[in-house]
This record gives structure tokens, C-alpha cells and sequence, in this order.
């Protein structure tokens, strides 16, 4: 691979030896991918950053490279830990909360911005054709369909390495050869009236090459769902969104075109329990954005509390400030916030027989790690089977 001289007296260990052993990570990795040379970045986003997933190897690796006290070279956003930093959830347990703590304090110290959100375009929109380095899957995939940034799926050491040295290989989406689409997907109107996290599921099993999407006009938290469920079941770090994705970021060469029908997503689609199952609602997954923390306040304003299971909400921790008067209208509905986590990377309090949410992205991890049985539905469906 070739090096500047910068990057090869960083690799010497000029700057000392967090720096060379960063850049060491990003070569090894883009020599073993084909990778020629490096690319700077001006975003890094640090994924892999929970306790409950990663535990005491984890949190060594990265207190080791904070006693050494480097500072992140480029500006560098925090994905959710596995505690509540609103400290009211009665759904999520901060049974970690010191060894978070410690996490947090190393990333922090390296000149980490405390967002604890995977969805840091949230706190900073990419431009189209922007190099980044981000991990956590549902943000690359909005990163570079949405905004048409590029970056690929990034591991959380590899993400830190490059917020370490401002860099990462030349691979991948990083080119505009490899963001080609070869097959088109339409939907019915009978799915395109449905979930958006229903078609994402069938997308990520079933499709392998970059897919076009054909989807009428839909809130911005319908496509934050669409994307992350195919990030989530499938490999997929870029769908051309046709009318959405910036038109310079990508190619098209269609070669398949696909109808999605009703039937093709009708195993994910969610069904209560009988009455003495306890359910939780989600919504969240990824983090709730303001759009849609508007439009479950109208939803919620009918009702006064839960007749049935929980309603939690997770979210960044900024919003709980930002929108305060709305937060407390949320609690007044007895909705349980968490703040700066979610459910996939974290420990619950309790069992619950039962999850209802409209993320496609929650549905796949939630039964694999808490072995919840699930099912997708919309955002009215949700409040009105926990408050009807």
C-alpha cells in the first residue's frame, strides 16, 4: 500500500504508539481487501461500544489506548452504551452502569462527542460524495443511501482507528465503481401502504446485489426503518432510494427487476398474544428522531396510560433538552424513555413474552439476543394495542 510520508512516520510510531497501531489496523485491513492507498476522512462514527457486548476485553482494549491520552483527529460521534443516562427507564437495566462509565470516560477523553446515538446524521448530516468511517449498520446504510456519503460497514476498532488517524482504505463504497445497482425493487400497493420495515427484512435475505427502492414519498422515519431492517437481515451498506439518493453517488445497471407482494413479508408481520402475555412496544430502533417523536404525540394524546405491557421509546440524549415540553407529555402517557441506549445493546430488567415494534432492525436482533418472539407493525397499530 502506498503511504504519504505523514501516514508512513504516523505507521513508525513518530507520534507515538496508539497512532501507529491505528494506522497499522486500517493498513492490514485494506491490504487484505486489495486496497492500494488511504483516504482521509472528516467524520468517524465509534460502534461496538457497549459493555453488555463487549465486556472487559473491550473496555481493556480501549483503556489502553486511552491511558496514553491521543486525541481524535477528526470529528468523532459515540454510538449508544447499554445504560439509560436518563435514569427512569423501568425496561432497561444499568446493572453496568460503572463499567459504561469507564467506557465513556475513554472515549470522551479522546475527544469523543457524547451523542450516544446511532444516528449521529442527527448531529451532523454528510455531504454527498463525503468520506467517512462509521460503524453501527443502520448509520452507514442511511449515511450513503440518504445522504450519499461513502462509507463502508465499519467494525468499532476500525472505526476508532480512523478517528485516531483521520484515515481509512480506499475500498469499497469509498469508490464510485463499486456503488452500482443491478437490481430494481417496486412495491405493490398493498405493501407500499405497509411498515417500510417489512420490505426492508425481505430486501436484506433475499436480495445480495445494491437494489434500487421504488417507494412513494414517505417520512423520513419510515426510510430510517426501510434501511436499517435491510442493514439488519441483510449485508446491505447502500440502496439507491430512486427520487432520494443523491443522483452523482452512484451507478445503475439493471440486470433484475423484482414486485414485492404482500405474501413475500407476511411472516413478519406482528399478531398479539392472548390477553395474559405481557407485551412490550418499541419504537426507537434506530434512535427516534424528532419527526417521529411529533407524530406519536398526536397518536398518544387521545389516552392517559398503557392498559397493556409498555411502551418504551429510545432515543438521544440530546432530545430529552432540546424538546422537553414534549418529553414531558411522553411521561405524562406513562411511555418509558430511554436515553442513549437501546434494548439490542443492552440488559433488560425483565422477560417479556412478547415485542411489538416498527423496526425491522429491533425484530431481527431482539429475537436472537433476548429470544423475544416479535412482530412489525406501524406506529398506530403499536399505541393502540398497549393503549387502546
Amino acid at each position: 500500500m502506498y503511504l504519504t510520508p505523514f501516514q508512513e512516520r504516523m505507521l513508525k510510531g513518530e507520534f507515538g504508539w496508539v497512532y501507529a497501531k491505528a494506522l497499522e489496523i486500517i493498513v492490514k485491513v485494506g491490504e487484505a481487501l486489495g486496497s492500494d492507498r488511504l483516504v482521509e476522512i472528516t467524520h468517524a462514527h465509534v460502534s461496538g461500544v457497549s459493555y453488555s457486548n463487549i465486556g472487559e476485553p473491550g473496555l481493556e482494549f480501549l483503556r489502553d489506548f486511552y491511558r496514553e491520552r491521543p486525541r481524535f483527529r477528526v470529528y468523532t460521534t459515540i454510538n449508544p452504551g447499554c445504560v439509560d443516562y436518563g435514569m427512569l427507564s423501568q425496561v432497561i437495566d444499568n446493572k453496568y452502569f460503572s463499567k459504561q462509565a469507564l467506557i465513556d470516560e475513554a472515549l470522551v477523553g479522546m475527544g469523543g462527542k457524547p451523542v450516544f446515538t446511532c444516528i449521529p446524521y442527527y448531529h451532523r448530516p454528510p455531504m454527498p460524495g463525503e468520506h467517512l468511517a462509521w460503524g453501527e449498520s443502520s448509520a452507514v446504510i442511511f449515511a450513503n443511501s440518504y445522504f450519499g456519503a461513502r462509507t463502508n460497514r465499519e467494525g468499532g476498532p476500525l472505526a476508532l482507528a480512523s478517528a485516531l488517524t483521520g484515515f481509512t482504505y480506499l475500498h469499497g463504497l469509498h469508490s464510485l465503481e463499486n456503488r452500482v445497482a443491478r437490481v430494481l425493487v417496486e412495491l405493490s400497493p398493498l405493501i407500499d401502504n405497509k411498515p417500510l420495515s417489512l420490505a426492508g427484512l425481505w430486501i436484506g435475505e433475499n436480495i445480495r446485489d445494491i437494489p434500487v427502492v421504488k417507494i412513494r414519498e414517505k417520512p423520513l422515519h419510515e426510510i430510517k426503518a426501510l434501511l436499517a431492517a435491510m442493514a439488519a437481515s441483510g449485508s446491505h451498506a447502500l440502496a439507491v432510494l430512486d427520487g432520494i439518493t443523491p443522483r452523482e453517488t452512484y451507478k445503475t445497471e439493471i440486470e433484475e427487476t423484482i414486485t414485492l407482494e404482500p405474501s413475500d413479508v407476511e411472516k413478519y408481520v406482528g399478531e398479539l398474544p392472548g390477553l395474559g402475555g405481557t407485551v412490550l412496544g418499541y419504537i426507537g430502533c434506530p434512535h427516534t428522531h424528532p419527526e417521529e417523536l411529533v407524530a406519536l404525540k398526536r397518536l398518544l394524546e387521545k389516552y392517559r396510560e398503557p392498559r397493556r405491557g409498555k411502551l418504551l421509546v429510545t432515543m438521544p440524549p440530546e432530545l430529552a433538552s432540546t424538546y422537553s415540553p414534549l418529553m414531558k407529555f411522553l411521561l405524562s402517557r406513562k411511555v418509558d424513555i430511554a436515553l442513549g441506549t437501546c434494548p439490542v445493546v443492552s440488559v433488560l430488567k425483565k422477560k417479556y413474552d412478547y415485542m411489538l415494534t416498527n423496526s425491522g432492525k429491533a425484530y431481527f436482533y431482539m429475537r436472537k439476543i433476548h429470544g423475544l418472539k416479535a412482530g412489525i407493525a406501524g406506529l398506530k397499530e403499536i399505541v393502540e394495542s398497549i393503549y387502546a
